[in-house]
């Protein structure tokens, strides 16, 4: 019998396949949902500001405080709310217009001392004796505006500092700007009187609102994707609208109740943020109804009690409708409206409806800003297209088309035009031919060239 030729060959035995280690299990909450950074209350970046809608009138008129205005602002509102992520930006917006800023913030978990007041004001570290040298120093030309966080944590001898510096400011328009800020209404607040006399001499008084749940939700989805994640992703829509509803439109809680979502989540083992997990941490979304057993005393004395309402409500009613018909119409009370001290908090008037033949032309838009104004927004609105944050971009180039530069209206344009953009998951980068054309008529009808051309382009006519 033959031998097989293949039994003199030397064979390779594989060598064993190793067995794939196990995963390491994440740490903290960024590994687990796979995020770059903490996406909520981290250290802020002027870059990363959103301006919603809500903010935008309170925006323009801090900046253009900064740049053209004279006199004292204030700005109030409840603490977390976004002040000072306002004040920092619309800050950077005004020094690039070209307007000087003198920005004084007081540290953290600290509070602004007499040394680091005085030596803003003068530009360099100084004793606390040259006060009077640092206040001539921020009078004298050129013109400055000084920005002055939190200043109902501001001790007394700097309020006295401030006092002093605008009983010696001009009263021409062209004197020096100041823009306060505080978490009240100083004007009616009696333990600091101090700083009522201060803020009484203001020419605006502005209360920045909370966010609306659309707002909101907006900066949610914005932190998420700057952070690497999604909405969609991880967390679920009941849990979204739990966490708006819970945060009451305040920044501040915003940041507080997701940074706690995410780590009840990670102690959970949650994949995604459900609704279980907000209640983990907030409590439970509703109460249950506390049940007792009613005697008959008690049901006999509800019903009489609700006897005697009714008859007080026939009788209120009755009252009214006799007054009502013997009171002459020349001697009705008219209603007392208090005076309203701010643009910002005047009430809408109630709609009226008009015919076609009675509605007023449409008015071309006030030029309302600056040039150096409309170039700090149109730069703003480059860098962040840059960042790929089309939403904030499109905010910042509407206020300058709406001021009538031609520019901002055509890259206002662009955002939507779907020839320059596509559906993508970063917040706002949504393609809208539809508004795409209408900003390029704008653009058009305001004298930019460039705009019939990509209209063209567009197919629209």
């Amino acid at each position: 019998m033959r031998r097989p030729p293949n039994l003199s060959r030397d064979t390779t035995v594989p060598a064993t396949a190793s067995l794939p280690a196990d995963p390491v299990p994440p740490s903290n909450y960024l590994d687990l949902y796979g995020l770059s950074k903490p996406p909520f209350g981290g250290a802020p970046d002027g870059a990363s500001y959103i301006l919603f809608g809500s903010h935008r009138r309170t925006f323009e008129i801090l900046i253009d405080h900064m740049v053209n205005g004279s006199g004292i602002v204030v700005l109030y509102g409840e603490e977390g709310v976004g002040k000072t992520e306002m004040l920092r930006a619309a800050c950077d917006v005004a020094v690039d217009a070209g307007s000087p800023v003198i920005r004084v913030s007081r540290p953290p978990n600290g509070r602004v001392d007499l040394p680091q007041l005085v030596s803003a004001l003068l530009g360099r570290r100084v004793a606390d004796e040259t006060i009077d040298d640092s206040i001539r120093g921020f009078l004298a030309p050129p013109r400055k505006a000084l920005l002055a966080d939190d200043i109902d944590l501001m001790p007394a001898d700097c309020v006295r500092v401030l006092a002093r510096l605008v009983e010696q400011m001009p009263t021409d328009p062209g004197g020096p700007a100041i823009v306060l800020s505080s978490t009240t209404d100083l004007a009616a607040d009696p333990n600091r009187p101090d700083l009522s006399q201060l803020v009484r001499l203001a020419r605006n008084t502005i209360r920045i609102s909370r966010l609306g749940p659309a707002e909101a939700r907006q900066y949610i989805e914005r932190s998420l994707w700057v952070a690497g994640g999604t909405t969609r992703r991880l967390i679920t829509p009941d849990a979204l609208k739990l966490l708006i509803a819970r945060s009451g439109g305040v920044l501040g809680s915003i940041n507080h109740l997701m940074e706690a979502a995410f780590t009840a989540g990670f102690a959970r083992g949650d994949s995604t943020i459900t609704a279980k997990t907000v209640a983990a941490t907030t409590g439970p979304t509703t109460s249950r109804p506390h049940r007792r057993t009613t005697s008959h005393q008690d049901g006999v004395a509800a019903r009489a009690m609700q006897i005697v309402a009714f008859g007080l409500l026939v009788g209120g009613a009755s009252m009214f409708l006799y007054k009502a018909l013997n009171t002459p119409s020349d001697r009705l009370p008219l209603a007392q409206h208090k005076p309203v001290t701010s643009p910002m908090l005047a009430p809408s008037p109630p709609p009226v409806a008009l015919s076609a033949s009675e509605l007023p032309p449409p008015a071309k838009p006030a030029e309302t800003l600056s040039a150096d104004v409309v170039a700090a927004l149109m730069k703003r609105g480059d860098q962040s297209l840059g960042l790929g944050d089309t939403a904030a971009a499109r905010l910042l180039f509407r206020r300058a088309a709406e001021a009538g530069n031609a520019a901002a209206a055509t890259a206002l344009g662009r955002t939507y035009d779907p020839n320059y953009v596509s559906a993508g998951t970063a917040p706002g980068d949504r393609p809208d031919p539809a508004q795409a054309a209408e900003w390029y008529k704008k653009a058009v009808t305001l004298g930019d060239p460039r705009a019939a051309e990509l209209l063209k382009r567009l197919g629209r006519p």
